[in-house]
C-alpha cells in the first residue's frame, strides 16, 4: 500500500490552541474526517475511528464515522428502519390479537393472602409448542395479553412499554421495570416474589420468563391459547366453582 503524502503542516494541536485541527484514525493513518480517510485508495483505507457505508442505490459509497449501534454497527438508517418495520408488523398481529384472544378473555380479580412457589419452572413454555411461537416472535403481545388478565395495565400500553423496552437499546433498564410488573403478576396469581431473582430473568431470558407467566395466567382463567388466536376452555383447565372453604391450594390462601 502507498503511504499517504503527509504535509508539513498536517498536525495535532493542543485543543483550543491557534490553528488546531481535529484528526480521526482511519487504521494505519489519520485524516481531518472520515471523508478523508480512503483517498483515492477506496474502502480498504477506510477503518479505525471509520467505517465504510455502501451505497444502497449501489454508488461507490462512503467513509463516515464509526458508531457504536446495538445492532452491530448498523448504520442509523438500517437500524431505524428494522426497528419501524417491526414496529408496524406488530401493530397489526397486536389488532387482531385483541380482538380474536384478549376480548375473550376474563380477567382475575381474586386476591391471595399467602404467597406459594410457583408450580412451573422457567422453561415451563417449551413443553407448550403454541406458547413458545407466541413468546418468540410476539413476546411484547403476549405479555401484554397478562398484564391485562391480571389488572396491572390495559393491553395497549402493556403492548408499547415492551416492544419499546424489549427491542430498543434500553433493553438493560427495561429489565428492571419488567420485574416490577412481574413481580406484580405473581403476587395477584398467589406466588412468592423477588425483585432481584426476576431482574436477572428479565436481563437473560425474557422470552421464557413470560411463556411460563403466559400458561400460568391461562390456567387461571381456565383457557388455552394455540395458533392462530384461537381460544379453547378444556375442561381440564376450567376453573372450579366450588364454595371458598373447600378451595385448599397448597401454599395459597384465597381472599373472595
Amino acid at each position: 500500500l502507498k503511504r499517504p503524502n503527509w504535509s508539513p503542516n498536517f498536525r495535532a494541536r493542543c485543543p483550543g490552541s491557534p490553528g488546531a485541527m481535529s484528526i480521526v484514525n482511519c487504521g494505519g493513518h489519520f485524516a481531518q474526517t472520515c471523508g478523508e480517510c480512503p483517498g483515492t485508495n477506496g474502502w480498504t483505507w477506510c477503518n479505525g475511528d471509520c467505517a465504510w457505508r455502501p451505497d444502497p442505490f449501489g454508488g461507490e459509497g462512503s467513509c463516515a464515522q464509526r458508531l457504536a449501534l446495538p445492532d452491530m454497527g448498523r448504520s442509523p438508517v438500517e437500524y431505524c428502519g428494522s426497528f419501524c418495520v417491526t414496529a408496524v408488523i406488530m401493530l397489526v398481529f397486536a389488532c387482531i390479537y385483541q380482538q380474536q384472544v384478549v376480548n375473550r378473555l376474563g380477567t382475575i380479580s381474586k386476591s391471595f393472602s399467602h404467597f406459594g412457589a410457583r408450580e412451573r419452572g422457567l422453561l415451563a413454555c417449551l413443553a407448550s409448542p403454541d406458547t413458545c411461537v407466541y413468546t418468540t416472535f410476539c413476546m411484547p403481545i403476549v405479555a401484554a395479553k397478562n398484564y391485562h388478565a391480571i389488572g396491572v395495565c390495559s393491553f395497549w400500553p402493556g403492548c408499547m412499554l415492551m416492544f419499546i423496552g424489549a427491542y430498543s437499546p434500553l433493553v438493560c433498564i427495561f429489565a428492571c421495570f419488567r420485574a416490577f410488573l412481574a413481580g406484580s403478576v405473581q403476587e395477584r396469581l398467589g406466588f412468592q416474589s423477588n425483585f432481584i431473582t426476576n431482574c436477572c430473568v428479565s436481563l437473560f431470558c425474557m422470552p421464557c420468563d413470560v411463556g411460563r407467566e403466559s400458561l400460568e395466567v391461562d390456567a387461571e382463567l381456565g383457557v388455552e391459547i394455540s395458533c392462530c388466536c384461537q381460544v379453547r376452555q378444556p375442561s381440564s383447565l376450567l376453573p372450579t366453582t366450588a364454595v371458598p372453604q373447600a378451595s385448599f391450594t397448597p401454599g395459597r390462601v384465597h381472599c373472595y
